[in-house]
Formats: C-alpha cells, sequence, structure tokens
C-alpha cells in the first residue's frame, strides 16, 4: 500500500486520529510523512507496534532498517537490502540475482525501476542503429539531431540514478509546450494530417516512426515503476520528459515525410533503339503518301510507336525490326545506345536530340527503299520533360542540366541531365538501355533531382 498526502488529508480531517495504523509493506510517500510529522500523527505497522517515522522506513515493514535518505524522491518507495541476501563469504557483494536500485539499495532484478532502465538502455541503443542507417543514406542533418536526442536519453538514466530532478529547456530548439503542439498539429506544421505508418513514406520515416514507439514502451515501463495504484506518479519529471521524447520523434518522421513529399521526383523512361523520319525518308522507305499506323500511345502526348520498322546497317552489322516512333520530324534521326553503336561499327556520339552537328550516319532500309543517313545517328543525352508550369515549380528553365540520383536496386546518380520544357510535355525521365541496365531500373523506380 502506497500512502499519500491526498489520501490522508481527506481521511484524517474526518476523525482527528493520533494513531493510524498501516498494513505491512506500505510506503509512504514524502509529502504524506510531513504531514503526518506536523499533524503529531503516530504510526503503526500492523503486527509491528508504533514505528519512529523519523528513522523507520515503512516499505518493507517485517524486513525494514534505519536510513537516512538525502533525496526526498527516494523516501519510502524503494525495498531495502535483507541481510540474509547477502552471501557472509562475499565481504559485501550483492547476490546474482539482485542488483543496486540506489545507494546501499538492494532489489530483485525484475524490480519495476530496472526494468525502466533496460528498457532505455534499448532505446539508446536502437538510436544508435538509426544514426548509422541515416548516415548511410547520407541523412547527416538527422544523424545530429539523433545525438542530441541521444544526450537527452542519457541524462534521463543519470538523473534517475542518481534521484535527483531531471531539469530541460526543450529539444532541437523547441520547448515543451512547442513539441507537444507541433506533434498535435502536423497539418498546420507540415502540411501533413495524422496517418497510419504507410511503406510509400519511405525508409527514413519509418526508422523514425520505430523509434518513436520504441520511446513510447519505455514511457510506458516508466509509468509503472513510479506510478502507483491509485495513480500516483513519483517522478512525473520523467514522465513529462519521456512523453515529450516521443512527440520529437514524431516531429521528425513528420519532417522527413513532408520533405519526402516536396522531393523533386520523376518518375522514369528507358528508351531501345528507335528511329525518327522525315516526310521524305517516309515515303522513300514505305512508298508515295505513306502514313505511319500507330500501335501505342506513348507518355508524352502525341507520341506513338509506329507499326512500322526498319533495319538498320552499320560497317560491322545491322539490327533488324527497328521500331519508328511518330509522328513524322522534320529531319531523321536515329536513336540508339553506346553498345548498339559497338555493334554496327559506328562511333558513339552523345547529342541532344535535334543537334546532329559531327554525328555519322548509316544505311536504313525499308520495304519500299533504303535512306543512306550521312548523319543524325546519336547517343541520346539524358534528360527530363517537363510542362512549362512543372518548370516553373522546380524552378528550372529549358536547357539547363541537373543531377538525378535513380532510386532502384543499383542506385546511381546521373550528371548532366537536360531539361527539356514544353506545354506539350508530360514529367518523365528519359535514359536509354545501357543506362537503364547499369542501374538495374524497374518500373516503379523514380529518380529525384540532388542538385543543379
Amino acid at each position: 500500500m502506497i500512502v499519500t498526502e491526498y489520501e490522508l488529508r481527506a481521511n484524517w480531517h474526518k476523525t482527528k486520529d493520533k494513531v493510524i495504523t498501516l498494513p505491512q509493506g506500505s510506503v509512504i510517500t514524502p509529502s504524506a510523512r510531513d504531514f503526518i510529522r506536523s499533524k503529531g500523527i503516530e504510526i503503526q505497522i500492523e503486527g509491528n507496534g508504533v514505528l519512529d517515522i523519523n528513522k523507520t522506513t515503512l516499505s518493507n515493514a517485517h524486513q525494514s532498517v534505519q536510513r537516512q535518505s538525502s533525496n526526498p524522491l527516494k523516501d519510502s518507495l524503494d525495498p531495502v537490502i535483507n541481510p540474509k541476501d547477502q552471501d557472509p563469504n562475499s565481504s559485501g557483494n550483492k547476490p546474482e540475482h539482485k542488483t543496486h536500485l540506489h545507494r546501499g539499495t538492494l532489489v530483485p532484478k525484475t524490480h519495476p525501476v530496472i526494468a525502466y532502465r533496460g528498457q532505455l538502455d534499448l532505446f539508446q541503443c536502437e538510436l544508435v542503429e538509426a544514426q548509422s542507417f541515416f548516415y548511410q543514406e547520407g541523412e547527416t542533418e538527422l544523424v545530429g539531431k539523433l545525438e542530441e536526442i541521444a544526450a537527452f536519453a542519457r541524462q534521463l538514466m543519470v538523473c534517475e540514478v542518481k534521484e535527483e530532478p531531471f531539469q530541460w529547456e526543450g529539444l532541437l530548439g523547441l520547448k515543451p509546450e512547442e513539441l507537444r503542439e507541433h506533434s498535435h498539429h502536423p497539418k498546420k506544421y507540415f502540411g501533413l494530417d495524422h496517418a497510419p505508418l504507410s511503406y510509400t513514406h519511405g525508409k527514413l520515416v519509418a526508422k523514425l516512426h520505430h523509434l518513436r514507439a520504441k520511446s513510447r514502451e519505455v514511457e510506458l515501463y516508466a509509468n509503472r515503476a513510479f506510478t502507483d495504484e491509485l495513480g500516483n506518479c513519483c517522478r512525473m519529471d520523467l514522465i513529462i520528459a519521456l512523453n515529450r521524447l516521443s512527440s520529437v520523434l514524431y516531429i521528425l518522421a513528420c519532417d522527413a515525410q513532408s520533405r519526402k513529399q516536396q522531393e523533386k521526383q520523376v518518375p522514369i523512361g528507358v528508351s531501345n533503339r528507335h528511329v525518327h523520319l522525315s516526310g521524305g525518308d517516309l515515303e522513300t522507305l514505305f512508298g508515295p503518301d505513306y502514313k505511319l499506323s500507330q500501335q501505342k500511345k506513348l507518355s508524352q502526348p502525341g507520341q506513338f510507336a509506329a507499326e512500322e520498322t526498319v533495319m538498320l546497317t552499320g560497317p560491322k552489322g545491322s539490327f533488324e525490326k527497328v521500331r519508328v516512333l511518330g509522328p513524322q520530324r522534320e529531319t531523321t534521326q536515329v536513336e540508339i545506345s553506346v553498345s548498339d553503336c559497338y555493334a554496327l561499327g559506328i562511333k558513339p556520339v552523345i547529342r541532344d536530340s535535334g543537334d546532329h552537328n559531327g554525328t555519322p550516319g548509316l544505311l536504313i532500309v525499308g520495304p519500299k527503299g533504303k535512306v543512306s543517313l550521312e548523319s543524325g545517328v546519336i547517343v541520346a543525352s539524358r534528360h527530363i520533360h517537363l510542362s512549362t508550369q512543372e518548370a516553373e515549380e522546380w524552378s528550372l528553365r529549358n536547357g539547363a542540366r541537373v543531377r538525378v540520383k535513380v532510386q532502384s536496386q543499383r542506385p546511381i546518380v546521373f550528371e548532366d541531365v537536360l531539361i527539356r520544357v514544353s506545354d506539350h510535355y508530360r514529367k518523365e525521365l528519359h535514359l536509354d538501355i545501357d543506362e537503364s541496365n547499369a542501374a538495374l531500373i524497374s518500373s516503379s523506380d523514380q529518380g529525384v533531382l540532388v542538385g543543379v
């Protein structure tokens, strides 16, 4: 039984008893002890007679010993050392099934406070693991923020073990009340609604939510350790700090999720070898007044893969059934990969679409004729299509060059990616088959702009 000042006042003012009898195993909180002294009340433990409250700890009456406590928080909530627990041959060493709670106090290792310490230890381990993960992901700012949280957690442990009040002014630049405000209103501060965690939020967000869940488990253990059956808590300072600890981790998770949503992500389109034909070359290859037949629409509005195919022939080799893309262009252009160039026996030249200066040629063979192309065979520069509005939102202009990280099984950062802007474009990163294979790109992978 834990005796609190509130209970004593409520009951004592009804009876004005000079002697109060308590059951064995009772503990008296510091404030209740002061009330007892102020009213001149004597305490009697069932079966033990009247005890001197100024000298005796009542936390376990049948084995209590006299002790002095310099910290009122410790006063009567800790079991005391039972002389029988000491090994007579151990020169005062503690038994293996017990451990030190506070100065001179041995308790079973199953004691709630010891369990709380273990959970706080585990939380600190997971913090370090998370820091390693974030460091590998290049999230150095998050690593630093978790270092501040780790120091906070270490101080929580120190203050509990030393029975000192836990004093703090804030975390990550936010005061306790601000932490609560930010965590309760993510829409206001991060543009997010409270929502269930999803794999689509990404690995960073998932890791932070895992830490938050662990911090709440530590808080639960703290409540078990420091709160009695009547709901009275002797270490409210620790409970409040742990509650705000979960708040700050939720704030970091919301911030990471918000940043992810604001990232300049772009879907990826992979181009295999293909041909764009001028009107004149189309007629030469397929006949007078010939019109391309659409096989399927492509991602860019108005663009399509045609039913028609041609053969490409170079000094060393040929490719059959190379797809023609529509609609027709002013100038014929052949787009192939570097590997294709080596197979055909021509020099690979990287060019932006439409720039044929200094590019090689080859022979194009169709069902009705042949075109000896003197130039226009290119390895197309990797590029991103953006609508005018999308380019404005990302503060990018037509012709700009950016860096793009492809988030795939084999992540790669592509340099010198051309930005192409038009009212008719749809957002998409275009890579050729060699680049796609190098990064092991799948249909669901995305590119992220990481710099200009």
